[in-house]
């Protein structure tokens, strides 16, 4: 079962974040969230893994064991999920690569995308660049 822990609890300003994502060869995976209070950056550089789907999705079966973040309407927006259903259909099919213990999956849940990456390097490389908070 799916075990959802908000990412760097206390730091996160709750809100209705709208993502932007840049993803590429060049860039790796960059996703901007805004909302009407702040503007968060997140740089992932090349990940190993993403999915990227509606918002409406998440109320289907496709996650397990949101109902506590659900009724908090997903205000802090970036999540750590413990035994996800996407990271362990990634392992799966890489043939052994993604098994090493600091792959890790994160959701994003934003008001308009969800966005699922699999990440190796957070001890070493926090994702998290930037939080900027308006008035």
């Amino acid at each position: 079962m799916e075990v959802w822990k908000e990412y760097k609890k206390g730091m996160i300003p709750n809100g209705n974040y709208i993502a932007r994502i840049v993803c590429g060869d060049a860039d790796g995976l960059i996703i901007e969230l805004n909302s009407t209070h702040s503007k968060i950056v997140l740089d992932f550089g090349p990940c190993d893994a993403l999915r990227l789907c509606e918002r409406k999705l998440v109320d289907t079966a496709m996650y397990d064991n949101t109902e506590k973040i659900k009724e908090n309407k997903f205000t802090n927006v970036i999540y750590e999920v413990e035994n996800g259903k996407f990271i362990e259909e990634v392992k799966l099919y890489s043939g052994g690569f993604l098994t090493e213990p600091q792959a890790k999956q994160y959701s994003i849940i934003a008001e308009n995308i969800c966005i699922d990456v699999i990440y190796r390097d957070e001890q070493a490389n926090s994702f998290l660049k930037s939080i900027y908070t308006f008035n």
